[in-house]
């Protein structure tokens, strides 16, 4: 049996997460999807990740040998994944695994997040086919002693429930002032695997490491053929004149008129305001938005009719 591999990468506000992330991403070109919990209303970092792999695909295409990236954003916004929001959180996880099945799922929490608030909340998820891998937290070596003195209680939590521990922005210290860090680090987690060398272009050693050996792929491997992976449709710009229009769509799409769709969520612009949906399986709900908001849609699954979803998503559009 498959299981929902999970790595939470922590870190205090500004250290780096997901930089890091989007240098994994790179260097290991495996299909990840990110759960990305940001304190506040927008989520950036969520963003600047789904932004990457068109990046990335960009920037190898003179290289040796170019491959694809799968990178999937699950956002959660509207609380904190260690406290407020444990049941969508729990959630969440199990409707990654059930739709998307990545090969792994990397677990960004907020800056502000308790990491043994976080691993807990995941140990708890009562779920047989999920394995946790040690965390990871990113620790920005410039600010590493004003934080650890002024956000004792959540920087210091951080650092000593974290199996890895990865120094960020070190480029321009020396290396007395890294081996302070380093020494004080060991002093209050005497078991972390403390990495104080640059981890852009890292072996693939490095990373297989984070992953507690289980990043290369074997001939035993378990992984899904790509064949049958999940899809992954975003359209831009999306439109339906009115609520009506939008629920005629909607209601082939869960009937599986454009292919196998289990998951899909966006924004329609209409006429005179804008119309949330949220498709999960064989149902969905839309929602009428006060504000403006991007009017882009996702739908995920597996056999997507593409050509025919994009084809009467332009007609819709073309109606105004």
């Amino acid at each position: 049996m498959k299981k929902l591999k999970i790595l939470v990468i922590s870190g205090f506000l500004g250290a780096g997460k997901t930089t890091f992330i989007k240098e994994m991403v790179r260097c290991t070109k495996r299909e990840y999807v990110i759960f990305e919990n940001e304190f506040g209303d927008v989520n950036i970092d969520g963003e600047i990740l789904r932004n990457n792999s068109e990046e990335m695909n960009r920037n190898m295409e003179n290289g040796i040998e170019r491959e694809d990236v799968e990178l999937n954003v699950w956002e959660l916004t509207s609380g904190c994944a260690c406290c407020s929001t444990k049941a969508d959180f729990i959630s969440s996880l199990l409707v990654i695994d059930n739709t998307l099945n990545p090969d792994f799922l990397i677990v960004e929490p907020s800056g502000i997040a308790i990491l043994s608030n976080i691993l807990n909340n995941v140990a708890n998820a009562s779920y047989e086919r999920i394995k946790i891998f040690p965390p990871i937290t990113i620790v920005d070596a410039r600010t590493y002693f004003k934080y650890r003195n002024k956000y004792a209680e959540i920087f210091m939590d951080q650092v000593k429930k974290a199996a890895h521990i990865q120094l960020s922005k070190t480029e321009n210290m020396t290396d007395d002032e890294i081996n302070l860090i380093y020494e004080d680090i060991k002093a209050v987690n005497q078991n972390a695997h403390i990495h104080t060398a640059d981890y852009h272009n890292q072996s693939m050693d490095y990373w297989n490491s984070l992953f507690s050996g289980e990043l290369l792929k074997t001939g035993n491997s378990d992984l899904i053929d790509v064949k049958n992976k999940m899809q992954n449709v975003t359209y831009k710009n999306s439109y339906a004149d009115n609520p009506a229009i939008l629920v005629s769509f909607l209601d082939k799409l869960i009937l599986g008129y454009y292919g196998d769709i289990n998951r899909a969520k966006g924004v329609f612009k209409a006429f005179s305001c804008n119309m949330h949906f949220d498709v999960a399986d064989t149902s969905y709900n839309i929602a009428i938005l006060k504000d403006n908001a991007p009017n882009n849609a996702v739908f995920i699954g597996n056999q997507i009719d593409k050509e025919l979803l994009i084809r009467e998503l332009d007609e819709m559009r073309n109606l105004k």
